[in-house]
């Protein structure tokens, strides 16, 4: 393997185990003391890839929000009506956060604590995923297909439902009655739910 590889492998690890512990301890609690011995590493080298704490934990928020743009550029490009498209992108962020257990956490994180966070390097994603999801919206209104309501609104409801359900996975779970909101038949449940309960509410009222 060469040099250059290496040091592509060392980065994603390094970002993978910086996700969790982020995740878990949130920006004041971690330790790149514990990224660095998860990673087998001494953590003066962790300097070689991010120059500091605060540089890492950036990057990690911008590895997640690259993530949820390549989701509605999926979801919301592909043919098919306004309602369609809605249908995929629910299903589609449902399934990003099931599988990515520490998005949501990290999310919950950033909007309550805020700390670290270099905000100029992480506003135009976090603006265009905004945007898109607001245009998408509008656009669904101007055709008829989605109630005349707020789209800021819309944005709030539409993440809240499902970024608080995988934010929050014991309490979820009490309030389930199952054992493990990760499970594919609680997953698929909750996918489920949530598109009815949104379809709803967003749906205008058809005549006849």
């Amino acid at each position: 393997m060469s040099f250059a590889s290496r040091g592509k492998e060392t980065r994603e690890r390094l970002l993978e185990v910086a996700e969790k512990e982020f995740a878990r301890y949130g920006y004041a609690g971690a330790h790149l003391q514990s990224i660095a011995e998860q990673i087998g590493v001494q953590k003066t080298a962790l300097y070689y890839y991010f120059d500091s704490k605060g540089a890492l934990w950036t990057a990690v928020i911008q590895a997640m929000l690259a993530a949820f743009e390549r989701v509605l550029v999926d979801s919301l490009s592909q043919a098919g009506t306004h309602r369609e498209r809605l249908e995929r992108l629910a299903e589609d962020f449902n399934d990003l956060l099931a599988a990515r257990p520490n998005y949501a956490r990290i999310l919950i994180r950033i909007f309550t604590e805020g700390a670290g966070v270099d905000a100029e390097a992480v506003a135009p994603a976090i603006q265009g995923v905004i945007g898109r999801v607001l245009s998408f919206y509008r656009e669904g209104v101007e055709a008829g297909v989605f109630a005349r309501r707020s789209a800021r609104h819309f944005f709030q409801s539409f993440f809240g439902a499902i970024v608080f359900h995988y934010a929050a996975p014991e309490f979820s779970a009490a309030v389930l009655g199952v054992d493990d909101i990760y499970g594919p038949d609680v997953v698929r449940w909750r996918r489920e739910e949530v598109l009815a309960f949104v379809l709803h509410g967003v749906l205008a009222a058809q005549d006849g």
